[in-house]
């Protein structure tokens, strides 16, 4: 009988504890693509008596597996392990009297505040009694970005001074963090056998950083993830199972 198979399914990543068990699973979300690619390292020996120099033996030296996926949702946590970061809450507050433009500012170029998604902007100048800026007509400001460009500074007396709220937003670093390693399972149905369920677990992945970002794209954007896999030494060796990981064909 023959058995084909076409998978579609849900990818988790999860965290490892002490005792090598998954912890904190969750799912990155859309996985368009996740591919297993296994290679051998091999010592080849040929002969050197028939004067054919034929190979005659070749000897397995090394073992090793890569897993390849694309990740289309744009999570923090999952730019945090891409970006080799972690993401981190930063609480609102407010800003008084935060200089802004230096002391000669110029009009139309663009000046940024200490904090984005800005709210109840009030810009005043430096003169003994501080004028306030009229926005629209002063200057402008993108409060989602907590960016302003002045418009006309020449009855006033710079530098110029913003007060301002500000709201809660998260924050994903880059290069913060040691080499990630996840416990992968992808949960699947094939499509081209009576939706038969497979089951797919990769107990130890080393994740390498994301190799490129399209920050601007006419498509949907996505990143592409690639890692190791790596022997999990807390699984008892087993000639027929391993210390890598499984398939199972339920």
């Amino acid at each position: 009988m023959s058995y084909y198979a076409s998978f579609q399914g849900r990818v988790y990543l999860g965290k490892r504890n002490i005792n090598g068990q998954p912890i904190e699973v969750r799912s990155p979300g859309n996985v368009a693509d996740l591919k297993l690619s296994l290679k051998t390292e091999v010592l080849e020996h040929y002969e050197s008596q028939s004067g054919q120099r034929s190979l005659d033996h070749r000897m397995i030296k090394s073992k090793s597996a890569t897993i390849s996926l694309s990740i289309e949702e744009f999570t923090k946590e999952n730019l945090a392990l891409a970006l080799y970061g972690t993401h981190v809450a930063t609480a609102g507050g407010s800003v008084t009297d935060e200089p802004v433009g230096g002391a000669t500012p110029v009009v139309g170029d663009r000046y940024f505040l200490a904090h984005p998604k800005v709210s109840t902007l009030i810009m005043k100048d430096s003169a003994g009694t501080p004028a306030t800026l009229t926005l629209g007509t002063h200057y402008t400001a993108d409060t989602d970005f907590g960016a302003i460009q002045f418009l006309d500074t020449a009855s006033f007396t710079a530098p110029f001074k913003a007060s301002y709220a500000f709201g809660d937003v998260s924050e994903i670093g880059i290069f913060t963090q040691p080499l990630p390693e996840r416990y992968l399972r992808m949960e699947a149905i094939n499509t081209a056998q009576s939706n038969d369920r497979v089951l797919v677990e990769l107990y130890r992945v080393a994740f390498n950083p994301l190799k490129e970002l399209d920050l601007i794209s006419s498509a949907y954007n996505k990143f592409d993830l690639e890692g190791s896999l790596l022997a999990d030494s807390t699984k008892p060796y087993d000639a027929v199972l391993g210390q890598f990981g499984r398939i199972v064909q339920i």
